[in-house]
C-alpha cells in the first residue's frame, strides 16, 4: 500500500474513530469524576468531619484529589498506592468507603485511563 493510501485510511476513517472514543471517553470520564467526587468523596470527607478527623488530603492541585481518593479506594494495588502515601491516608479513606465508593472510583479510572491511552495514541498517530 503506497504511503498516501495509508495516510488516506488514517484520516478519514482512524480520525473519525479516535476522535468519537476520545469524545466518548471524555464525557464517560468528567461524568463519573464528578460522580464520585460529589458523592463518595464528599461523605467521606463529612463523616471524618463528623468523627473529628481532619481531610486526609490537606493539597489538592486543580481537584486531583480526586484521582488519589479514586485510586486508594478502587485499587489495593501496593504499587498504586502506598500505605504511607505522603498525599492522603490511604488506611482512613478506604475505612470509610462503601462498596458502591469502588465501583464509581473504578469506573472513573478505567475511564480517565482509556482516555488517555486513546488521547496519546490519537496525538501520535495524526501528527504525521
Amino acid at each position: 500500500m503506497a504511503l498516501g493510501q495509508r495516510q488516506m485510511i488514517l484520516t478519514s476513517f482512524g480520525k473519525d474513530c479516535l476522535f468519537t472514543a476520545g469524545l466518548i471517553l471524555f464525557f464517560i470520564m468528567a461524568a463519573s469524576w464528578i460522580a464520585f467526587a460529589r458523592l463518595s468523596m464528599a461523605r467521606i470527607e463529612r463523616e471524618m468531619r463528623q468523627d473529628g478527623l481532619s481531610r486526609p488530603s490537606p493539597w489538592d492541585a486543580m481537584g486531583l484529589r480526586v484521582l488519589w481518593y479514586a485510586t486508594a479506594i478502587a485499587s489495593n494495588n501496593p504499587r498504586l498506592h502506598r500505605a504511607d502515601e505522603p498525599f492522603i491516608d490511604v488506611s482512613t479513606v478506604r475505612s470509610y468507603a462503601k462498596p458502591i465508593d469502588k465501583k464509581l472510583g473504578l469506573v472513573f479510572l478505567i475511564a480517565g485511563y482509556s482516555f488517555s491511552v486513546v488521547a496519546v495514541i490519537g496525538g501520535l498517530l495524526t501528527s504525521t
